[in-house]
Order: C-alpha cells, then structure tokens, then sequence
C-alpha cells in the first residue's frame, strides 16, 4: 500500500521526468518549417507551479500574446468533431471516510477554492489532489487557479481565442481506469502532511526549483518515456497531434501543455519533427 501511494502521489504532479546526464533545455519552443507562414509556440507547464514565473520572465506572455490564438489541455473551444462522452466522478462522500471528508473539506474551505460540500457529486479527484499540491506550496498556495487556467485567463482577456485539445471520450475512459479510493487517500496524505514537491518525487525525476528559477528543463527527447508517461501521454498525443497541425496552419498559435507532453520519442517535439516541423528551444 505504501508503494502504491507513493506512485499516485508521484503521478499526481505530472512532471516526473529523469534529470541525470542530460543538458537543460528552455521549455518554450519555436514551431517552423513545412510552409508554415508563421511560427508557433510549444510551451511545457507544471499545473502546479507559482504564477509568479511567469511575472519573471515576461517574454513568455509576450510571445504568448503576440500570437494569433491559443491551445489548451482543458478549457477554450472544441476543435472539429469531437466524441461525446459522460466523464464519471464519485460521489466525494463514496470515497472519504466522514473524518476524511471533514479534514479535506476544512483544508479547501480554508482556501480561494472554498468548501467541497457544493461539488460533491461532480468534483474530479485528480484535480483536487493537482490543487492540494498547489496549496501546500508557499508560492502558489495563495492562486485561485492552476498554472495552465492562469496563462489561459490571461490570453482571453487580450481578447485571445482558445481551445481545448482534450476530449470527454478520452477523459472518460481515463477516469474508469483510476483507482478513486488510492486517491482519495493520497489527498488526505498530502494535507496532513507538510512535503515539497522534492519529497514526494524521487531525487532523479523533475526540479521544481530549476524550473521555476530558470525555465529549463532536461528533455531527453531520445529516450523512451516510462509505462506510465505512455500511459498518460500516448492516446491523448494521438488525438492532440491533427488539432495542433490544423491551428498551426491556420495562423500563429501558443499550446501549452503539461511538461510531460512535450518530452521522450513519444512527446509532441518529437512527434511534430516527425511530421516535417522544425523546433528549436526559446531562450527564457
């Protein structure tokens, strides 16, 4: 069980990728090539991470608003004729104990996020445990929003068009596959217990200092990711792949995704220059 949590709680940050023997790399990289008019922009995030990043490096929001529209994970408009699907969330009550259910409702309630006793039919376990890491964060505990629907709330307000590159049919067999109760036990873990994200990762996956201090990260785009980043990553690549080919087409385009996706032979840098694109690093 101890084994077990320990993975969930390293896949909840979503970023751990091996860091020995490879060069830094900036996480902000220029599309060009195959006719493209304009260039586009990949930008790898961590859902987690302290807005004030990007306050310290303002070429980011720059480059981001210098472009035409811009590409989500979640959140924005639907690109082409995308599956229909129920997403499935347990019932929060279901999953916690009562004592566990007053400990989690009394650590949100104490945050911008406020209590869960209003969503507890319909909150995603995966983003409460994503927001719990947040919090426990000096930096970011006090945003009211992920690293991802910051940057994306400020496209929209320079009047920006967004999309989501996700879909509810993928969403939805994600969530049949979670193990909800794991989970629900990671969150209460997390609260009660004071860590750093180099705590609960081990000490060769991602450096949360050195992202935010440098905006650089080791890509090793020519290994082989981890079973479980091609579990993550693979089929939401699939999908994700055409809709960014069609917006980068259309006119000059800012995606920004988790930092997982943009790394290994199976990550969007790669699949992308398999396409005929050419990328290369921005420096930050």
């Amino acid at each position: 069980m101890k084994k077990a949590l320990l993975l969930i709680l390293t896949a909840i940050l979503k970023c751990a990728v091996a860091v020995l023997g490879q060069d830094n790399q900036s996480v902000l990289w220029e599309i060009s090539g195959k006719g493209l008019a304009k260039p586009s922009y990949l930008f790898g995030t961590v859902h987690t991470a302290s807005v004030k990043i990007l306050d310290k490096f303002p070429k980011v929001m720059q480059i981001a608003r210098s472009t035409d529209f811009a590409l989500f994970e979640k959140g924005g408009n639907t690109i082409g004729n995308v599956e229909v699907a129920e997403i499935y969330s347990p019932p929060l009550d279901s999953v916690f104990t009562p004592e566990e259910y007053a400990l989690v409702d009394s650590f949100f309630t104490a945050s911008p996020f406020g209590s869960i006793k209003p969503h507890n039919n319909e909150a995603s376990l995966q983003a409460m445990a994503q927001v719990v890491v947040m919090l426990k964060q000096k930096d970011s505990k006090e945003q009211d929003g992920s690293f991802d629907d910051i940057i994306h709330t400020r496209l929209q307000e320079a009047g920006k068009a967004t999309f989501q590159l996700d879909e509810t049919g993928q969403m939805a067999r994600s969530e049949k596959t979670k193990d909800y109760r794991l989970l629900a036990k990671a969150i209460v873990v997390m609260i009660k217990n004071d860590f750093r994200e180099k705590d609960i990762t081990p000490a060769d996956h991602f450096d949360p200092d050195l992202y935010a201090s440098t905006l650089t990260h080791p890509m090793k785009l020519n290994q082989e990711a981890s079973q479980f980043i091609l579990n993550e990553t693979v089929e939401r690549h699939t999908i994700w792949l055409p809709k960014i080919e069609l917006k980068i087409e259309e006119g000059s385009c800012f995606v920004a995704v988790g930092m997982n996706h943009l790394q290994y032979k199976t990550g969007l840098i790669q699949l992308l220059r398999n396409k005929g694109y050419t990328l290369n690093p921005v420096s930050l």
